[in-house]
């Protein structure tokens, strides 16, 4: 008869690290039959249980990690979508139940490590941090490391600012989980560790010695097994850690990936990959490993997901599940004990915005909803001819191995112009929040059904010849989905509007007064003749396209600073038109014009430096605010300028010449369609300019 551990009278609560990767294909490990070397993770898989059948939160990012955490559909929680703080209010709710505040009311010592992206105190949001969400210490990301894995600039310890790191993420967040376990644990507590690796997460990075290993080093494919590579090399670090502690053995140990890689060929014969709801999007790696606990050295073709692991970790541990909340997931300790039978008390469930998969037995049905999405796809046609037409003959190597849809959502183009398309591209995708309300109304629409255990690719529906099956099915799906989205909260209704702050207000630095009375103006005009609310976006996009480039940056600097300073406002369409008509007629319609009229004004100053001097005189920042990163400090600085412009008031010392200003505005991206370098490295030092 098996002993467990919690047989024994001497029963020492265990450790619990949990170990999520970026972007990992289901065919990437060696153990899942991968071309990367990962003897770390492979034998853990051996000595321990490894899922075939395991599957991510969601098919991206931000929702993924919100179900891993709180073992509920990440709508519930507050995250419809895939986070970016400039559009978004949402983020995982300071309500929600994570894993970190079960594990630390039951004596834990809690710890984040790695990226985050669940919502920060960025961009002028208000919301929570690790810290609020259980974790007593964390060092992490608000999203990805920039410039890249190597060298990143924009980790935060407890949210402050670290600055620039040598080496690469993964070894780095290794670095810091060994740090908290020598110094800033009790000794007597038992652990949570959640490490969130970056990689293989584009833009990718990894030592030359080991992509040499995997072909030439500048290609793609190289590096990205090189970043996995790097990763178990880093986790190998850990275990060694905890096995020199004595903890090894009482140590719970997750891994898996935040959804299926964006290269197509690493999800296998699976349909599908990142962002998709066939199983290439979200079936993964699952790894449970725990020695004193968990009969090992097995492989468990049973369904489970990431959205069974605060269940599972209250069963294996023996604690309390929440009180009152109602949990997806369910309890694996008996599975993986071998203690009695899975139990699962609701089919896996997941979504994608308006459309959803639903897992019962053998079958996947895949349904949309009726709520009509709010993307101009023919935009999106558009602007990838033109990227298209941009690149010419570089487009292949521009895409370096992927397919032209992947690179438009998975890193960026050398070429300033084809990025500056990458990125309205990428915005049209992004979750509007004002959709919300059509989505909680709507109801299920068309479906797919599918047969896995004869059919993993997902190339033959099978819903005609399976009516009964089928009818069964949606109403099941159509239950879930109206729970759900009971429960989802509604981000998209702002509360009553207020007007920007009083540029008089001692509250508002001497930059945001000014351009707060821009915005103000700006606000207090009529929209134009023609502009009809109903047909808004299409009515942008012409009038947007008969600009230039110039006039285009000018409107994205002003649009960026109207939702700084008031994010809850109303109409927000309204309001960016009429940013945009400000631009068009009230700047006399060609920027260069305006830059050939601008005045410049030479102040003498007691600053000695040319460059301190010039940032004096027009208040310019130079160093990021508390957990703003480098992208943030560079539309700041963007913003800054632009209203000087705007107002015809550069300043500038004696000594500095016209070019040297043309310069600046040159590296922090305004003009000749160029990309700021401030966004991905700190300010130069620019003081001998002249």
């Amino acid at each position: 008869m098996l002993l467990t551990a919690f047989a024994s009278a001497e029963f020492k609560q265990p450790n619990v690290v949990t170990l999520l990767v970026d972007d990992l294909g289901y065919r990437d490990l060696g153990c899942y039959g991968g071309p990367v070397k990962t003897p770390v993770i492979d034998k853990l898989a051996a000595g321990g249980v490894r899922f075939t059948d395991f599957h991510s939160g969601a098919p991206s990012c931000s929702p993924s990690r919100a179900t891993f955490l709180t073992g509920r559909q990440h709508c519930r929680t507050g995250v419809y979508s895939v986070i970016d703080e400039r559009f978004h209010r949402m983020h995982l709710l300071e309500s929600e139940t994570t894993i970190a505040e079960v594990l630390k009311k039951n004596g834990y010592a809690t710890a984040h490590f790695g990226k985050w992206h669940l919502g920060m105190p960025v961009q002028n949001r208000d919301n929570p941090t690790p810290a609020d969400h259980g974790f007593d210490y964390w060092f992490g990301l608000v999203n990805g490391p920039g410039p890249s894995h190597k060298n990143p600039t924009n980790f935060l310890r407890n949210g402050e600012r670290v600055g620039t790191i040598e080496g690469y993420s993964c070894q780095i967040v290794v670095d810091e989980a060994l740090t908290w376990l020598d110094q800033k644990r009790d000794g007597d507590e038992p652990f949570f560790l959640n490490l969130w690796f970056n990689e293989p997460h584009d833009p990718i990075a990894a030592p030359d010695e080991i992509v040499s290993q995997y072909g030439a080093l500048k290609e793609r494919e190289a590096i990205y097994s090189g970043t996995i590579d790097n990763t178990d090399r880093a986790i190998g670090r850990l275990v060694a850690k905890l096995e020199t502690l004595g903890e090894l053995d009482n140590t719970i140990i997750i891994y898996s990936s935040d959804n299926g890689s964006y290269l197509q060929e690493r999800n296998g014969e699976l349909r599908g990959k990142k962002g998709a709801l066939f199983e290439g999007g979200h079936r993964v790696p699952g790894i449970f490993y725990w020695k004193g606990g968990i009969p090992g050295g097995r492989v468990e073709d049973e369904p489970a997901g990431a959205v069974d692991l605060l269940p599972t970790l209250c069963g294996l541990i023996g604690i309390d599940k929440p009180v009152g909340v109602h949990l997806d997931g369910s309890d694996l300790a008996p599975l993986l004990t071998r203690s009695g039978n899975l139990e699962r008390h609701q089919p896996l469930f997941w979504m994608a915005e308006s459309n959803m998969v639903m897992r019962v037995g053998d079958h996947t049905l895949l349904a949309s909803s009726t709520a009509k999405s709010p993307i101009n796809f023919k935009t999106a046609d558009r602007l990838m001819e033109q990227i298209k037409e941009v690149l010419g003959d570089d487009l292949e190597k521009e895409l370096n191995g992927m397919d032209l849809r992947s690179r438009l959502f998975n890193g960026s183009f050398a070429n300033p112009e084809a990025d500056r398309l990458r990125n309205q591209f990428r915005n049209l995708y992004y979750f509007n929040e004002a959709w919300i309300p059509e989505l909680k109304k709507s109801e299920i629409s068309g479906v797919q059904l599918y047969d896995i255990s004869s059919d993993l690719g997902q190339q033959t529906n099978i819903a005609s010849e399976r009516p009964e099956l089928v009818a069964r099915l949606k109403e099941q799906a159509a239950a879930i989905y109206r729970s759900v989205m009971a429960d989802a909260p509604k981000w998209g209704q702002q509360p009553e509007e207020t007007t920007l702050s009083n540029p008089s207000s001692p509250g508002l630095s001497p930059e945001d007064r000014e351009l707060t009375e821009l915005l103000t103006r700006i606000d207090q005009t009529e929209l134009p003749d023609g502009y009809d609310v109903t047909n808004h976006q299409p009515w942008v996009d012409r009038r947007m396209e008969a600009l230039k480039p110039e006039q285009r940056s000018r409107i994205g600097r002003l649009w960026k600073e109207k939702r700084r300073l008031q994010p809850n406002m109303k109409n927000a369409g309204m309001s960016f038109v009429r940013i945009l008509e400000y631009v068009a007629a009230g700047e006399k319609l060609e920027m260069a014009s305006i830059e050939k009229e601008t005045h410049i004004h030479r102040l003498a100053t007691t600053k000695r430096s040319v460059f301190d001097a010039f940032v004096y005189l027009n208040r310019i920042p130079i160093e990021p605010e508390t957990l703003e990163d480098q992208e943030g400090l560079a539309s700041r600085i963007e913003s800054r300028l632009a209203n000087q412009e705007g107002r015809i008031q550069i300043k500038l010392p004696p000594t500095m010449i016209r070019e040297a200003y043309e310069g600046f505005k040159l590296a922090v991206g305004i003009g000749s369609q160029s990309t700021s370098c401030i966004a991905c490295h700190h300010l130069p030092d620019l003081g001998n300019v002249q």
